[in-house]
């Protein structure tokens, strides 16, 4: 996967890998639960144009200025920052809550 994309997001004493645990979970929850992809059709996104399948994209590493920084993997960029679209509006407030 050539294409990548990232964001930097604030969090309090980050745990890195609850973060990459928790998300893949809900990574896996978006191929198993219907209700998960009408909550992303709510949210703005079309589900069909997301690669919604395969490995885990997102990785989690310190940024810089004490932040988590937030990569997406794909096969391209814009598919990448479709992912991080996605990270935004679905995983965030799930990842964090």
């Amino acid at each position: 996967m050539d294409g990548k994309a990232e964001l930097v997001i604030v969090v309090d004493h980050p745990d890195f890998a609850m973060m990459a645990a928790r998300s893949a979970g809900i990574w896996i929850g978006l191929a198993l639960d219907d209700t998960a992809l009408a909550a992303i059709r709510r949210d703005g996104l079309d589900p069909a144009t997301l690669r919604l399948t395969g490995l885990h994209p997102f990785e989690y590493a310190p940024a810089d200025d004490g932040g988590v920084r937030v990569t997406a993997h794909a096969n391209d960029n814009e598919s990448a920052e479709a992912l991080l679209d996605l990270f935004r509006v679905h995983f965030l407030r799930r990842l964090l809550a």
